[in-house]
């Protein structure tokens, strides 16, 4: 059982599963701001979508990942965690493209691309961190 705590408190693994979090509360945003019936005058309020399960379900995703963000924050440098956790600039577009069958132009591959590679930079010297955290 210690073993399955640990990597369950790994602040790496909380750092993915906190993406992973926002991830699906954007994709179920999306899902229930787009079934959710329109009023004419209130639309821009977006009260509606409250009544939408998505919304919730989304909600709920959002105060998970929150969680998550607190506790890598208190394990890992800022000034490394806030630019590993942009690789949801790429996971967003690419569950959009999966799940909802939006299309991703060969302008956004590029950029999602460039995020890639921008993530790949700030993570490579995190071995050498790791030793002194």
């Amino acid at each position: 059982m210690s073993g399955a705590f640990r990597w369950s408190t790994n602040p790496w693994f909380v750092l993915v599963l906190e993406a992973i979090f926002v991830t699906a509360s954007e994709v179920l945003l999306k899902v229930g701001a787009s079934k959710t019936r329109r009023v004419e005058g209130w639309e821009w309020t977006g009260l509606m979508s409250l009544a939408s399960i998505w919304i919730w379900v989304a909600i709920v995703f959002v105060i998970l990942s929150f969680i998550c963000w607190i506790y890598v924050l208190r394990h890992i440098p800022l000034s490394i965690a806030f630019p590993l956790s942009n690789v949801v600039h790429v996971l967003v577009p690419l569950s959009c493209w999966i799940f909802l069958g939006e299309h991703i132009s060969e302008t956004r591959w590029c950029g999602i691309a460039i995020v890639v590679f921008g993530i790949a930079v700030v993570a490579r010297p995190i071995a050498k961190i790791e030793e002194k955290l």
